[in-house]
């Protein structure tokens, strides 16, 4: 269907190879620019963090469109060794998709009216304290601090961003300490972790069961699986086997997700519906 589709609108079908991440240079410097910068390198688990990550990116998305000016590169000038880069005038992407000419005037007007009710600042503020709640997710998600309080989905609001008073700064939890307690828990545990894998499978006749245990609950963590196992049975299972046991549950989450279709979400990309 793409192929067709893009036959039929005489767009050029191109694609890209493995490992080669010039092939999509302008998608992949987005990761880096705007992904890792916002919500890191944690991992996040289960339907809480996903719908946390979903209303960061709601805030994120007016953020960069409407406030962010980056440069575009025109051309490059080679004077002997050295290299010249001629880049054109900073705009945002809102300013770029306007002077593009490819909308029609309904909705550029449209555009500008979000842009211009929206407040930079509590835009900015509200992006922050999503970010936090995001970085909660990701210390929830630890299999060895399963002790840290669970915090309330954290909604965004784009009515906060334009009109009212933001919440005091005493208001929102303080992460830093969860944060930090995580960063020295996981770099004593790397050396631990790090054991050598032998050629025989110490879950051998439980991948079945394990498999169950995902299917009734997805949310489950490695660590909670494997102090079961222990459970079950005394002395079989040694604290360092813990890394096959995540390697398993990685292919296992991976054929579930093949396996079953999510919906996206339309308003990740547009934001929730007018009632």
């Amino acid at each position: 269907m793409l192929i067709a589709y893009c036959e039929q609108e005489h767009l050029t079908f191109t694609r890209g190879r493995p490992y080669l991440k010039n092939d999509q240079c302008f998608v992949e410097q987005k990761n880096g620019a705007m992904v890792r910068q916002v919500v890191g390198y944690d991992r996040f688990v289960g339907e809480h963090a996903y719908r946390q990550l979903t209303e960061l990116y709601r805030a994120l998305r007016l953020y960069v469109n409407c406030f962010q000016p980056s440069m575009k590169l025109l051309s490059k000038q080679r004077e002997g060794k050295k290299v010249r880069y001629v880049y054109d005038s900073a705009k945002t992407p809102l300013q770029r998709l306007l002077q593009s000419g490819v909308l029609p005037a309904e909705m550029q007007q449209e555009l500008l009216a979000v842009a211009h009710a929206l407040d930079p600042i509590r835009l900015f503020e509200q992006l922050e304290q999503l970010q936090q709640a995001v970085f909660r997710c990701a210390v929830g998600c630890s299999p060895f601090l399963s002790s840290l309080p669970s915090t309330p989905l954290r909604i965004f609001s784009v009515g906060r961003c334009m009109t009212g008073t933001l919440p005091s700064p005493g208001s929102v939890p303080d992460t830093a300490a969860g944060l930090e307690t995580l960063y020295h828990e996981q770099e004593r545990r790397k050396r631990v972790l790090g054991w050598r894998r032998t050629h025989k499978d110490p879950f051998a006749g439980e991948w079945e069961q394990i498999l169950s245990w995902l299917l009734a609950n997805p949310e489950r963590s490695s660590g909670d699986i494997f102090r079961e196992l222990q459970c079950r049975s005394p002395g079989r299972y040694q604290p360092l086997q813990i890394r096959t046991l995540q390697r398993g549950m990685r292919k296992i989450r991976a054929y579930l997700l093949e396996t079953q279709q999510e919906q996206w979400q339309d308003e990740v990309i547009r934001g929730p519906l007018p009632r």
